[in-house]
């Protein structure tokens, strides 16, 4: 049994060292067609840079805590879409457009749907990756305090998962 831990140490050190060695190239943030016209009409263009930056800080993070090595171009380039977003409070836009709402009673079911491709150098498609995540109820919508309150939970787990992908592509 002792010989079996400092193994498995061994290889566990070894596959971290390959997994840092690998560079990732993080594509801009897109969103689906849909998405878009709902930020253009109703939730305000604003929104999409707000999204987009939680998307790439939340990616970011995730891929360099496993290993990863981020750059312009690397061995790996990951391309992600948003393909859905509901925020449980109004925008600006849409407490603009609306005066009757209230920007801290005002609160609706959130969440979001996201989509990531993992490509090869030579752009092969290695993994995709989807994550869809909204409020069960309205008791649940009450409980996120920011206006993209479940989003912003919706990207931090599906930034785990495309870190998840990349450890596996990474060896």
């Amino acid at each position: 049994m002792r010989l079996l831990v400092p193994s498995i140490a061994l290889a566990a050190l070894a596959f971290a060292q390959t997994a840092a060695a690998q560079t990732v190239a993080l594509a801009p943030v897109s969103f689906s067609a849909e998405m878009q016209t709902e930020l253009e009409e109703e939730l305000g263009v604003r929104e999409a840079e707000v999204l987009q930056d939680a998307v790439t800080r939340a990616v970011s993070q995730a891929l360099t805590r496993r290993g990863a090595s981020l750059a312009e171009t690397g061995a790996l380039r990951v391309e992600i879409e948003i393909l859905d977003a509901d925020p449980n409070r109004p925008t600006m836009e849409q407490l603009a457009d609306q005066p009757g709402l209230d920007s801290i009673r005002s609160v609706s079911v959130g969440g979001a749907e996201l989509h990531a491709i993992l490509r090869a150098p030579d752009g092969r498609v290695l993994e995709e990756v989807s994550h869809r995540r909204y409020d069960y109820d309205i008791g649940e919508a009450e409980r996120a305090n920011a206006t993209w309150g479940t989003a912003r939970r919706a990207i931090r787990q599906f930034a785990t998962k495309v870190a998840d992908a990349y450890v596996a592509h990474a060896s």
